[in-house]
């Protein structure tokens, strides 16, 4: 028998989401916090959907899990989710309210929840994924998840011994997870043209799992992913299961070999993340048990979520908005490379608001910036590189220390005064890089850009 806290907590947590969207808020958060607070092990006694499907990782958990549910929704296969939501306990417990009726009885058959690596050993005693993607495991916010083999240990430990893994075959810190797991892989061939990157400040893993030998990398994508080999023990990365073979850029279309079998599809966005969440949400949903053909033909109407890759164009010049997540130095590094490949005609701006904080407290550690691949935007094409926000000082002395010279570096203790020190003379893209917190700014900052961009060609 359910004990009474535990529908006195529904009871509370309901008539809270009822009161917050009633004023207008998303209630995505505090109604499962008052449901802790109330019955501490919520969420062992509601009842769950038969089939939940978990996605963690350092990187690329959001989009991942936005992919699965966009194909889901398209194939009219319902089911729950914390989009809206939290990853952290509070959140995915309003995901369970949502899953269930009034008293806590199951309505959904199907559940996709993001959920941070951090809270493993608070979710997953209760709720047991049936499939569980890890993305990657990388060095992450130094507040919380700054050495990843204690994160990767978190999840050894917790991680059911039933869940089906879909592993990163590239990662080699996230693919020895659970060895004893059903497993399926997934990847990214070394490309056409691809050049190899090995001068990242961060490499989590020199040393081979399984005898402690060095390892030897054959094929370095960046940071510790890519392809490797143990001399001692002989061990090496698998090929993957699901991989991408090939890319068309012209054509926007990538090669999937699914097991022994070779397909087309539309490639998402232009970023070699964007293959890898794009890969592994497929891996997924054909472990799920759909059909290829009909992932295939879903996934052709997905496209990146405007928030994290936004492009604004007015008068010959560009406004990119892009997701650099904050105290994330693999996240930002890999936008800088990104923006470092970018065509080498076009006059380069960047502007990072990505403030090193943690919501309303400030983190007095900056060692992230130090571990960032700013040595990525000294190039002769990125006329300026700017920060808004009050460690603006820092960041000027980290690019100055990156080599990039003193007359293209500035800043401002504030994102929208940062932004107006952009030289519309100098650049004809601008960049502007925003963190998990600062989205809001970012779009102001950029209205800002395309108001100034505007007024510009009324004078002219």
């Amino acid at each position: 028998m359910k004990p009474l806290r535990y529908y006195g907590a529904i009871l509370t947590a309901r008539s809270a989401i009822f009161a917050l969207r009633a004023i207008g808020r998303n209630a995505t958060h505090f109604p499962g916090g008052l449901a802790m607070k109330i019955c501490p092990q919520f969420l062992k006694h509601i009842e769950k959907p038969p089939v939940l499907i978990g996605v963690t990782g350092t990187n690329g958990k959001t989009t991942v899990s936005n992919m699965i549910g966009d194909v889901l929704k398209a194939a009219k296969i319902p089911y729950a989710n914390n989009a809206l939501g939290s990853n952290i306990q509070e959140g995915i417990i309003v995901t369970m309210l949502e899953a269930t009726t009034f008293w806590g009885k199951r309505k959904a058959e199907y559940c996709v929840l993001e959920i941070d690596e951090r809270v493993s050993p608070k979710i997953y005693p209760y709720l047991k994924p049936t499939y569980l993607v890890v993305t990657n495991l990388f060095r992450d916010s130094y507040r919380r998840n700054a050495h990843v083999g204690y994160i990767a240990d978190i999840l050894q430990e917790t991680i059911p011994s039933e869940t089906t893994l879909i592993l990163n075959a590239d990662d080699l810190i996230s693919l020895n997870l659970k060895p004893d797991n059903r497993r399926v892989t997934f990847g990214v061939d070394r490309l056409e043209n691809e050049v190899e990157i090995r001068d990242s400040r961060i490499k989590d893993i020199h040393y081979c799992l399984q005898c402690g030998h060095r390892l030897t990398f054959d094929f370095n994508r960046y940071h510790h992913l890519g392809k490797a080999h143990c001399e001692g023990c002989g061990y090496t990365s698998p090929n993957g299961d699901v991989v991408i073979t090939h890319v068309d850029e012209t054509r926007k279309k990538m090669t999937l070999r699914i097991f022994d079998e070779h397909f087309e599809v539309k490639k998402i966005g232009d970023n070699i993340t964007d293959l890898y969440n794009s890969v592994a949400a497929i891996a997924l949903l054909h472990t799920f048990g759909m059909k290829t053909e009909e992932i295939l033909h879903h996934f052709d109407g997905i496209e990146v979520v405007k928030s994290r890759y936004d492009v604004s164009e007015l008068n010959g010049k560009k406004v990119i908005v892009m997701m650099a997540k904050d105290q994330n130095p693999i996240a930002t590094s890999r936008v800088c490379d990104f923006i470092r490949r970018y065509p080498r005609h076009e006059r380069i701006g960047v502007v990072l608001m990505n403030e090193a904080s943690d919501h309303h407290t400030v983190s007095e550690n900056i060692a992230f910036i130090y571990d960032t691949d700013f040595e990525y935007l000294n190039q002769p094409n990125i006329t300026q590189v700017l920060f808004g926000g009050m460690r603006y000082l820092d960041f000027i002395a980290r690019y100055k220390l990156a080599g990039i010279g003193e007359d293209r570096v500035n800043g401002a203790p504030d994102e929208a005064s940062a932004v107006q020190l952009v030289d519309l003379d100098k650049v004809d893209t601008v960049f502007i890089l925003y963190g998990t917190k600062t989205e809001p700014q970012a779009l102001s900052a950029k209205r800002a850009l395309l108001e100034r961009m505007s007024e510009r060609e009324v004078k002219a």
